[in-house]
């Protein structure tokens, strides 16, 4: 038989028993539409933590006090160091052949641009700073090597993307960055702006891509308040006047050896390194970035694999009512079976015939998740949710395809009974 008499035998037989085929295609189509949903997440996860590791750098990992920061101390009259400026200048000059070295130092501060007042977190830094982590459009210019030696007054501003598309769900989100607000209707750059106690002259905005296409939005792993404001690390130290976690130290070395294969010989020798410079007071860790994304992933891999476990248990359910309706369909049709049977068809004929139906009895309910599914992640996407943007034209093929050998293997048992059955016997069956 050829394999369009059997998919026209199959869509018969399918037609003629409505309600027992849709109860198998739709246990079939709930397990698409969570695979189809698990594939976009996966897919997701892993092209935004390519993008987010490649924008960090390969070999990236951070200097920084154990805990919170602060005043630590191991005992009460023995204070503890902390990390200081002239450490990441020690490890510049002692390691040579590191790509990027670059202090970083926090404090809290108010704000003031005209009549407009804020409370703002602000950070120093150096130029090694732009090295990774690069994804803006720079207007003006960024803070150079002459403005940390000489201690100038100048800021960077970062600029907010914003969204193309605002999700439904901003609309009912009462917060606003009211900082963020007023750099976007407001032209700061040449200006000059107080921080703290002093005027600083704004020489530079970044401006960020778009939500929907910042790799940075996906992982976060800086931890505490994020700082938007950048001005030289030297002149944080010595004029800006504001709360900091560091204390009179720095708070962090964001360091970046050039290569992944390089972090641990480093991160051994940097550790050794700092240890002998305060002696053993200071309490501090080297953390390396893929740890840090790890453990961000952990709570993303989670939810994906719970949704993924659903889908196959309702895609294994589809396939166990494939079996019971291939089965019922078998011993319905034992005299046709029969009747093949003398007038010349195989037993691999009677098992193709009913794997066939089967495998479209998958198909259908397969099209049916996808187009289901579809439409929930476009709903999805239109609400926000940027990890349904990324549906790629392979995961609905993929997805049918699971449906389909769900159905081809559910059907092997029900096949197989029905080649074995004896012509003469089957003839005589009532």
């Amino acid at each position: 038989m050829k394999i369009s008499e059997l998919l026209k035998t199959g869509s018969l037989e399918i037609w003629h028993h409505k309600m027992r085929s849709f109860l198998s295609f739709f246990a079939i189509s709930i397990g698409v539409i969570s695979i189809l949903y698990s594939l976009i997440l996966i897919y997701s996860m892993s092209y935004r933590t390519k993008k987010a590791l490649e924008i960090a750098g390969p070999g990236k990992m951070t200097v920084q006090m154990q805990g919170d920061g602060g005043s630590v101390t191991i005992n009460e009259n023995e204070p503890v160091d902390m990390i200081t400026l002239e450490d990441s200048l020690a490890i510049r000059k002692e390691f040579t052949r590191l790509y990027m070295v670059s202090p970083s130092l926090k404090k809290y501060v108010r704000i003031s641009h005209g009549k407009f007042n804020i409370r703002q977190a602000v950070e120093g830094i150096n130029t090694q700073w732009r090295r990774r982590g690069w994804i803006y459009n720079l207007k003006g210019r960024f803070i150079n090597q002459y403005d940390v030696d000489n201690f100038e007054r100048v800021c960077v501003i970062i600029k907010d993307g914003g969204w193309i598309k605002k999700p439904k769900w901003m609309k009912i989100y009462s917060w606003r960055d009211k900082f963020q607000e007023y750099i976007k209707h407001n032209e700061v750059l040449g200006s000059t702006i107080q921080l703290g106690d002093n005027l600083y002259t704004v020489v530079g905005i970044l401006e960020e891509p778009v939500l929907e296409k910042n790799p940075k939005t996906f992982l976060s792993v800086s931890g505490g308040w994020s700082a938007k404001i950048f001005v030289p690390i030297t002149t944080a130290q010595r004029f800006l006047s504001g709360w900091s976690y560091s204390g009179d130290g720095i708070e962090s070395i964001d360091i970046d050896t050039g290569g992944e294969k390089t972090i641990t010989s480093y991160k051994k020798k940097i550790e050794k390194f700092i240890q002998s410079r305060h002696s053993g007071k200071l309490r501090f860790e080297i953390k390396d970035y893929r740890e840090l994304i790890k453990e961000q992933l952990a709570d993303k891999a989670r939810d994906m694999y719970t949704v993924l476990i659903i889908g196959i248990i309702a895609i294994m359910a589809g396939g166990i009512g494939i079996m019971n309706v291939t089965l019922a369909t078998v011993y319905s049709r034992i005299k046709e079976i029969g009747i093949r049977r003398a007038i010349g068809a195989t037993r691999t004929n009677i098992m193709a015939q009913f794997m066939v139906e089967a495998t479209f009895l998958g198909f259908i309910g397969g099209i049916v998740g996808v187009f289901v599914g579809i439409v929930g992640i476009q709903y999805l996407a239109s609400k926000g949710n940027t990890d349904m943007m990324m549906v790629q034209w392979w995961m609905p093929f993929l997805s049918v395809l699971a449906a389909m050998l769900t159905g081809f293997f559910a059907s092997i048992y029900p096949a197989w009974n029905a080649s074995k059955l004896d012509p003469v016997e089957a003839l005589k069956y009532e």
